[in-house]
């Protein structure tokens, strides 16, 4: 194996590590919430951290796509279009927090699955390595559970 090619693994090894550290505060207060109760006083703080984790992370996914998309180089209308199309994933995410808590969830758990769909489709039109997609579909999977969860727990 060259040098490039372990430095590339690592990289890869690297990036699914800290996305599934990333993972791991939605798997926390998912079950939080779902153990907890409504009538916890920790329900509330939970399920703030949840949100805003939630928000917090689709927007970083927002801010891949707008690093993908100035990769370009000569930057063209479909670039450009990637680039106004990368913020909705934060506009969404921060106007959900102002939602009653089941509709914010909801929201964003549509959110993230688009995300990861739009993420998927990318790798077929060559704008991310074929390795970004089994990551995408796997974290995308996980957090959709994690909501899943998350709204489970307000009913």
């Amino acid at each position: 194996m060259q040098e490039s090619d372990k430095e590339a693994q690592t990289a890869i090894r690297a990036a699914w590590l800290l996305s599934l550290s990333g993972f791991l505060p939605f798997l926390v207060l998912s079950f939080g919430l779902l153990l907890s109760g409504q009538n916890s006083v920790w329900y509330p703080l939970l399920a703030d951290g949840f949100k805003t984790w939630s928000a917090i992370i689709l927007s970083f996914l927002g801010g891949i796509r707008w690093g993908m998309a100035l990769r370009d180089s000569p930057m063209s209308r479909s670039s450009l279009s990637r680039l106004v199309f990368s913020v909705v994933a934060s506009i969404i995410g921060w106007i959900s927090l102002f939602l009653p808590d089941a509709l914010c969830l909801m929201v964003l758990l549509v959110a993230f699955c688009a995300q990861g769909a739009w993420d998927s489709f990318s790798i077929h039109a060559g704008q991310a390595p074929a390795w970004f997609a089994r990551l995408r579909i796997t974290l995308t999977l996980l957090v959709a559970a994690s909501h899943a969860i998350a709204l489970l727990a307000l009913f």
